[in-house]
């Protein structure tokens, strides 16, 4: 890959009209690492893929990261590609992300991958792009002074939960809003929806209490499971069995 050009000067490029041309040379400095459609589609797919890292306007995106762009062939679908965000430092540290266009592995138009959230599947996603452009831009503060959202601790209750439910590992748990995550079971096929709360008094709407779980220091409520017992983890076993033992 040539010499990374921060955000901003990404920007001042590709307005500059430094990318226009189709030739391969051209398109490898503008950051295409790998693609599978002939070399002189990069030009369009640029323009198109292009627009979300244009929108970009938060200074610590800009001037800490660089981009690159892969066009993907899965193996059902057209192919589609990502605009890949790279810290300038050459440390993740939790901080890189992707923002995919039109993929076929994704349930919307425009999705945002978070190294923080995990890559089972999009921390953001939506149909329009100013959506995208504008939560982007939202995240950068919190990427600078290094926050962990809170939605990252309830997304691994979630987790957590499926996994007492006997789903397996790399299940694609989504958000779906604050608060509010779903996923498809791998055992029946329906999808679940898992509301999240930090405490009781704080839950969001259509939080039943009295229906609610705690895991892993989160209050999680299923509709869909409402009745259901939730097994006890083994390690919570183990650790109960333990504590049988001491008191006899």
């Amino acid at each position: 890959m040539p010499d990374e050009l921060s955000v901003r000067q990404w920007q001042e490029q590709f307005r500059a009209g430094a990318f226009n041309l189709q030739d391969r040379y051209t398109q490898c400095r503008a950051g295409w690492y790998d693609w599978f459609c002939q070399d002189h589609a990069l030009a369009g797919r640029l323009k198109k893929i292009g627009r979300v890292v244009m929108g970009i306007t938060d200074p610590f995106i800009l001037d800490n990261y660089y981009v690159w762009f892969k066009n993907n062939c899965p193996l059902n679908g057209p192919l589609y590609d990502d605009a890949r965000f790279e810290p300038l430092s050459g440390n993740r540290d939790g901080k890189y992300f992707v923002i995919s266009l039109d993929s076929p592995h994704e349930r919307m138009k425009w999705a945002l991958v978070t190294e923080r959230y995990g890559f089972d599947a999009p921390e953001f996603d939506c149909r329009d792009i100013r959506e995208m452009i504008r939560y982007v831009n939202s995240i950068g503060p919190e990427l600078q002074k290094g926050v962990i959202p809170p939605f990252i601790a309830e997304k691994d209750a979630v987790t957590a939960y499926a996994r007492q439910r006997g789903e397996p590992e790399g299940l694609h748990i989504y958000r779906d809003g604050d608060h509010q995550y779903s996923y498809t079971s791998r055992r029946d096929r329906r999808k679940r929806t898992v509301l999240a709360a930090a405490s009781l008094e704080n839950a969001p709407a259509g939080f039943v209490s009295e229906q609610a779980h705690a895991v892993k220091g989160m209050y999680l409520y299923c509709p869909e499971d409402v009745g259901i017992p939730l097994p006890e983890h083994p390690e919570n076993i183990k650790k109960s069995r333990e504590k049988k033992g001491v008191e006899r």
